[in-house]
């Protein structure tokens, strides 16, 4: 039987069901597909952009995946989530084009929004997420045994069925829960000072000065409630920024993007970036301008 697309090198659709598999602190990352994230169980803090987001067990999050975002379990309960990664042209090829953009509007236009799922819809999420595992499980098995043909088809068909549950969840679902304490209220003012000033030259002091904090005060709480320090944050934000540049402008130089995403010396960009990334900025830059060349006119660009 022939690999069915999405579990090729580069298949448009992954899932991971409950999975439980433990989270670095500061695990910062961002990717170049859709997220759907369900939040099983645990206790966790997710920082998503510039939105710091305390998770319930039945809440759903719609990422727009070039967005840098980093979960926080606490260490000491299981960590229970169930994530779905998508290029947004694999919905064009399950649903027809008009209803494809219909269903990819929450994650365009609302871009990274949570949905607290409660009750049935909350019953009705896990018992197709559940169904969805088992199937994608088969599809990966490349059997046909216990129920897998056809498992492709009906991955796909449930998939479907997913994002037209979640369009109509968007529009009776809110947000209405984003911060639960004044700890978490001052992280976020942190987070957003910072998202509005990551290209400025910026110190703690800066920082604390400006939120009329102690510099203690905003480093311990900061890594309590995030898992990051300030400036953990604050490097991957910017290196996450100069991904997208080099992406979007692969002619821009590297001094050129450094400078932009507020570094004032180079050899701190490239040497965080290579830290971070796994190569020179340089090496991405020419990455990114090879892969132009040979996907002209690509349909889907991350921001």
């Amino acid at each position: 039987m022939p690999n069915p697309p999405f579990i090729q090198w580069d298949r448009p659709i992954e899932m991971g069901h409950r999975s439980d598999h433990p989270m670095a602190a500061g695990s910062y990352h961002s990717h170049p597909f859709y997220e759907i994230y369900y939040f099983h169980e645990g206790l966790c803090t997710y920082l998503i952009g510039d939105k710091l987001i305390t998770l319930s067990p039945g809440d759903l999050i719609l990422m727009h995946g070039m967005t840098l975002h980093c979960p926080n379990p606490a260490p000491h309960v299981p960590y229970i989530r169930s994530t779905i990664h998508f290029d947004p042209a694999y919905v064009k090829t399950v649903v027809p084009e008009a209803a494809a953009e219909s269903l990819l509007q929450p994650f365009e236009e609302l871009r990274n929004v949570r949905l607290p799922l409660r009750d049935v819809a909350k019953d009705e999420a896990e018992r197709l997420l559940a169904e969805m595992g088992r199937l994608y499980a088969l599809v990966r098995s490349q059997t046909e045994e216990s129920g897998g043909a056809y498992a492709y088809e009906r991955f796909s068909l449930r998939f479907a069925e997913l994002l037209y549950l979640i369009k109509g969840w968007c529009g009776t679902s809110g947000d209405e829960r984003l911060h639960r304490s004044e700890r978490e209220r001052h992280v976020q003012r942190v987070i957003s000072f910072l998202e509005e000033r990551y290209q400025e030259p910026l110190t703690l002091d800066h920082v604390a000065d400006a939120l009329h904090l102690s510099k203690t005060y905003l480093s311990n709480l900061f890594k309590e409630v995030t898992g990051s320090t300030v400036f953990q944050f604050l490097y991957n934000r910017r290196l996450n920024q100069a991904k997208i540049q080099f992406k979007l402008n692969p002619q821009a130089t590297v001094t050129e993007v450094a400078h932009s995403v507020g570094y004032t010396h180079l050899a701190h960009f490239s040497r965080h970036f290579k830290t971070a990334i796994g190569c020179t900025p340089e090496a991405y830059r020419r990455k990114m301008a090879e892969e132009a060349k040979d996907r002209p006119g690509a349909a889907w660009s991350p921001e």
